[in-house]
């Protein structure tokens, strides 16, 4: 594949990634630390040029301009609390019977501000270990990166492949493809002693009620038992509450 960097020594790859978190920083009008408060669609732009730069001397930006009909969106995800990103290819048949593409890379936001809080433990994200948010942002973005650059050259893309991984390897450093940035799932746990199939209590329009915590996402989806309830797979009727985790209460059962 010409149009990619055969090989990086680590030491390269290090003095890159410095000189992006750098840059990004002193850039943004939103970050201001490693550990920023929050994060724009126009972060992400920017991180995604700094990269295609110091990574790709253009090579992306100009890839995705001769295969796509518009330029790479980059957007945070506030509702992504399993994958740290996704990197997709949107294609549609134009009248004239040609397909035409367009290219996105998502980020989840949510675990990011989730991860390097209240939850105190070491973070890796694809085999390294990071030192804050923005650290993290980056190992996700590279991972996207490979994503985004075997779509352009081979039209498909999988980070199970061996391929996937050689070329994260070579280009970023990457020693695996995976992420354990702190879930709401996981904060829950730690924070409030809540996980799914706990049996918690809760006020609800003055009234105590008591369920099962069913999901965990932005917030807690609890089934209370109900005669004239939704029937679940498990032979009971249930109402289904939406209560933020921490309202909810463990019950000892």
């Amino acid at each position: 594949m010409e149009q990619l960097p055969v090989h990086n020594s680590a030491e390269v790859v290090a003095a890159k990634k410095a000189t992006v978190y750098e840059a990004l920083l002193r850039l943004s009008p939103r970050l201001g630390s490693g550990n920023f408060a929050a994060i724009g669609d126009g972060d992400l732009a920017l991180l995604f040029g700094l990269y295609d730069r110091e990574f790709f001397d253009g090579w992306l930006a100009s890839a995705v301009a001769k295969q796509a009909e518009k330029p790479l969106a980059l957007r945070v995800s506030a509702t992504m609390t399993r994958s740290g990103g996704k990197t997709t290819r949107f294609r549609r048949r134009g009248r004239d019977g040609q397909f035409r593409d367009r290219y996105e890379i998502a980020i989840a936001g949510r675990l990011l501000l989730l991860t390097f809080g209240d939850v105190d433990r070491p973070v890796v994200v694809c085999g390294l270990t990071c030192r804050d948010r923005l650290d993290a942002l980056q190992r996700i973005m590279e991972h996207e990166i490979i994503h985004l650059a075997e779509l352009l050259v081979w039209g498909s893309t999988s980070c199970s492949t061996r391929r996937f991984k050689n070329i994260a390897g070579r280009i970023f450093g990457h020693a695996d493809t995976k992420h354990d940035l702190v879930t709401p799932h996981e904060r829950a746990s730690v924070q409030h002693g809540v996980s799914v199939g706990s049996q918690v209590e809760f006020d609800f329009n003055g009234r105590q009620m008591v369920g099962r915590v069913n999901r965990i996402s932005q917030r807690a989806t609890v089934l209370v038992p109900a005669e004239a309830g939704r029937r679940y797979t498990d032979g009971g009727t249930y109402d289904k509450y939406y209560i933020p985790v921490p309202m909810l209460r463990p019950v000892c059962t």
